[in-house]
């Protein structure tokens, strides 16, 4: 299943997770969340950078 990244237009290619069949072991919190939003990773780094710039303290002059 794939899409395009919101902001640039990109592929984005989803890879679904599978749990094991053996493992009886079911939290809610691990199941993946269905979501039609998908960004890929250059611009998830690239907000994330923009995120962590935004946080720093600027230095006196």
């Amino acid at each position: 299943m794939g899409g395009r990244c919101i902001m640039c237009g990109r592929l984005v290619e989803v890879e679904e997770f599978n749990p094991d069949s053996y493992d009886d072991y079911e939290d809610e919190d691990l199941q993946p969340k269905k979501s039609s939003i998908l960004i890929c990773q250059l611009c998830q780094a690239k907000l994330r950078h923009e995120a962590d710039e935004a946080q720093k303290i600027p230095k006196p002059m």
